[in-house]
C-alpha cells in the first residue's frame, strides 16, 4: 500500500518574511568567510542577572558577531529594541568574561571560536538585524550596537556573492572594526605600513593642484582588496557623497575566468586616491620632498595598513576579480600576492577635509567616466550632486529624494539597486523637475518663491537658502500631487502592470508637472485646496493614452481640461 504523501504546512506570509530575513543576512556571513555556530541559536541564557538570547552567531578568527532578527513594524521597534539595551550593555561592557561565560553555557561555541584568541583578545558586535527601518532617534538612544538596516543587508549580499571572502574587509570597515584588532595583526605588533617600488612625477608635469603628488608603483591585489574602498551608491558610507555603481558580479565572474585562461596581468593601469600618510622616500631612504623635482625619480613608497584608505576611482572590477574564493581559486589565488597591478595614485595633501576628498574623487570619476558609454545619467546626476549642488540638475536631483522620503510619492522611485520594481528617476530629474525649479523663468517654482533672500541663491553659496529652496519646491509639488491622488481611485494609485489606467509612471508624472508649470506660468492659486477643486474630475482622465515620453502633450491637456476654465 503506497504511502500517504503529507501535505506541507503552509507558510504565513510573515513567517516566509522572517525566513528570507534571516536567509539572506546569513548568505552575507557565510560568503564573507565567517562561521555560523550551530546550537546556539534562540537559546536563553542570563548573563551577570540579565536573561536573553541571540537569533545567530557568527566567527571570523577573534571577531565575534551576535546577531538579533526582527521583523517588526517600524512603529513597534522601540518595544522590542529598548528591553534589550541592559544585556547589550553589560556583555559589552565585560566582553572578556561573557565570552568564557558563552563557551561554558555552549559547548558548540566553544568549538567553533578559535582558541588561538585569548577571550581579553576577541572583538565582538552586536548586530541588531531589523527588515523594517529604525528610527535614527532610538539608533542615538542604544548607539554601542551596529544597525544591519535591510538595505545594507542586500548591499553586503549582493557584494558578498560576487566577492566572496574579500568582502570581509568592508564588513569590518563597516562595524568599526580597525586593521589592527583584527586576526594575528591583533596580536602581533607589525609595521604600520608596508614599501613598493614606484616613481614620482613632478608637480609641472601632473598640473594638479599644490600638495597633491602623483605615483606610479606596482601592487600586489591582496593588499589592495585589504585596503580599497569604493564609493558605490546604496553602500553603508554617507550617501551624499556616492556615485559608483553597484559592483556586477557577472563581470567579476567574466574577468575571473580571463585571469584562469590566460594567467596574465592587466596591462591597463588602477587609478586610486592615496592618503596624505602616505610617505615617500628617496633611494637613500630619505624623506623626499617633491617640491625638489625636476624629472619623474625613484621612490619608495610607505602605504599605510589600514582598512578603507585607498580609493578606487577606476578598475573596481579589475581589483576585485582577484577576490578570494569561489571559482578559478586555486589559480588565482597564486596571481592574488604577486607585484602585478599597475597603479597610478593621487597622494592627498596633509590639509585636506573629507567634503574635498569626495570631491576630487567624484571629478576625477567623471573625467575618467564621462565620455564612455556606461557614464549614464543617473551616476553624473548623483555626482552632479557633490560638484555643483546649486546647478539646476542638482536640485531636481535633491527634490527628487525628498518627494520620495515624504508625501503622496513616498517610496515610489528607485532608491537602492534592487528596487527593481520602482519608478526610475533619470527622466523625471531631467525633463520634470529640472524645468519646474529652475532658477528663472515664468513657469518655475522660483518665480512664485517669497522668500526675501532669494535672489543670493545664485551666488551658489548659501547652503540653508538652497535648503529652504528645495523645501519650498518638495511643498509645492506634494500639494499638487497629493491633490492629483485624492481624486483618483485607489486603483489607479499603483505601479502595477496589470492596471492599464495607472497614476505611478514616469509619463503620469513628468505630465503632472508640465501642468504645474502651465498653473505657474499662468498665475493661478497654488494651493491644494484650488487643486483639488480644480482636479475633481480627473479620474474619469484616459492616463493609458499617453505612451512613454509623451507626458508633454498629457502635461497640457490635464491643464487644459481642468485649469484653462474659471479660475
Amino acid at each position: 500500500m503506497a504511502k500517504k504523501t503529507k501535505r506541507r504546512k503552509k507558510v504565513s506570509p510573515e513567517e516566509l518574511e522572517k525566513r528570507n530575513h534571516r536567509k539572506d543576512v546569513r548568505a552575507v556571513f557565510r560568503n564573507a568567510g565567517f562561521t555560523k555556530v550551530l546550537s546556539v541559536s534562540d537559546k536563553e541564557f542570563t548573563f551577570n542577572g540579565h536573561t536573553s538570547d541571540f537569533d545567530d552567531v557568527f566567527v571570523y578568527q577573534n571577531v565575534i558577531l551576535f546577531l538579533e532578527y526582527t521583523t517588526t513594524k517600524s512603529s513597534k521597534i522601540r518595544d522590542h529594541l529598548k528591553p534589550k539595551k541592559l544585556i547589550y550593555d553589560e556583555i559589552l561592557s565585560n566582553s572578556a568574561s561573557f565570552i568564557e561565560f558563552f563557551e561554558n553555557k555552549f559547548s558548540k561555541f566553544k568549538e567553533t571560536r578559535d582558541q588561538y584568541y585569548d577571550p581579553i583578545q576577541c572583538q565582538i558586535r552586536i548586530l541588531y538585524c531589523s527588515k523594517n527601518s529604525v528610527s535614527p532617534k532610538y539608533k542615538e538612544q542604544i548607539s554601542t550596537i551596529s544597525y544591519f538596516d535591510y538595505p545594507l543587508v542586500k548591499y553586503f549580499k549582493n557584494v558578498a556573492e560576487a566577492v566572496k571572502k574579500s568582502a570581509r574587509f568592508e564588513i569590518f570597515s563597516f562595524l568599526g572594526l580597525s586593521n589592527n584588532e583584527v586576526g594575528k595583526d591583533s596580536i602581533n605588533s607589525s609595521n604600520g605600513s608596508e614599501d613598493y617600488q614606484g616613481s614620482i612625477l613632478p608637480h609641472s608635469y601632473s598640473n594638479f593642484d599644490y600638495g597633491y603628488k602623483v605615483i606610479s608603483f606596482y601592487i600586489d591585489p591582496l593588499s589592495l582588496l585589504h585596503r580599497s574602498y569604493v564609493l558605490r551608491r546604496d553602500g553603508w558610507k554617507d550617501q551624499a557623497g556616492v556615485y559608483q555603481r553597484m559592483i556586477s558580479k557577472g563581470k567579476i565572474n567574466n574577468i575571473r575566468k580571463y585571469l584562469n585562461s590566460k594567467e596574465r596581468v592587466f596591462i591597463n593601469n588602477i587609478i586610486v586616491t592615496l592618503p596624505s600618510d602616505t610617505k615617500l622616500l628617496n633611494k637613500n631612504g630619505n624623506t623626499l620632498n617633491p617640491n625638489t623635482l625636476t624629472k619623474t625619480e625613484p621612490v619608495t613608497i610607505q602605504i599605510p595598513k589600514r582598512y578603507n584608505v585607498i580609493g578606487l576611482i577606476d578598475g573596481q572590477h579589475r581589483v576585485f576579480s582577484y577576490h578570494e574564493g569561489g571559482l578559478y581559486d586555486e589559480k588565482i589565488g597564486k596571481l592574488r600576492e604577486k607585484q602585478n597591478l599597475l597603479v597610478t595614485g593621487i597622494i592627498y595633501p596633509d590639509t585636506i577635509l573629507d567634503q574635498d576628498k569626495t570631491k576630487f574623487e567624484a571629478n576625477l570619476f567623471l573625467e575618467i567616466n564621462s565620455n564612455q558609454s556606461n557614464a549614464k545619467s543617473d551616476i553624473k546626476q548623483a555626482i552632479g550632486l557633490i560638484l555643483k549642488p546649486f546647478s539646476s540638475e542638482s536640485i531636481a536631483k535633491a527634490l527628487i529624494n525628498k518627494l520620495n522620503n515624504n508625501g503622496p510619492l513616498e517610496d515610489n522611485f528607485e532608491r537602492h539597486f534592487y528596487d527593481k520594481k520602482k519608478i526610475k528617476t533619470t527622466s523625471i530629474v531631467s525633463y520634470g523637475l529640472k524645468p519646474l525649479i529652475k532658477l528663472g523663468g515664468d513657469d518655475s517654482l522660483y518665480k512664485i518663491w517669497s522668500h526675501p533672500q532669494k535672489l543670493e541663491i545664485k551666488d551658489e553659496s548659501d547652503e540653508k537658502l538652497l535648503e529652504a529652496y528645495l523645501e519650498f519646491c518638495t511643498s509645492q509639488v506634494n500639494d499638487f500631487i497629493a491633490a492629483a491622488k485624492d481624486n483618483l481611485s485607489s486603483n489607479k494609485w499603483t505601479r502595477s502592470k496589470e492596471e492599464k489606467n495607472k497614476v505611478l509612471t514616469t509619463t503620469a508624472i513628468n505630465g503632472f508637472i508640465i501642468c504645474l508649470r502651465q498653473i505657474i506660468e499662468n498665475n493661478h492659486k497654488t494651493d491644494y485646496a484650488y487643486y483639488k477643486n480644480k482636479l475633481k474630475h480627473l479620474n474619469s482622465f484616459d492616463f493609458s493614452e499617453y505612451k512613454s515620453s509623451q507626458y508633454g502633450r498629457m502635461g497640457r491637456d490635464i491643464y487644459n481640461k481642468y485649469f484653462t476654465n474659471n479660475r
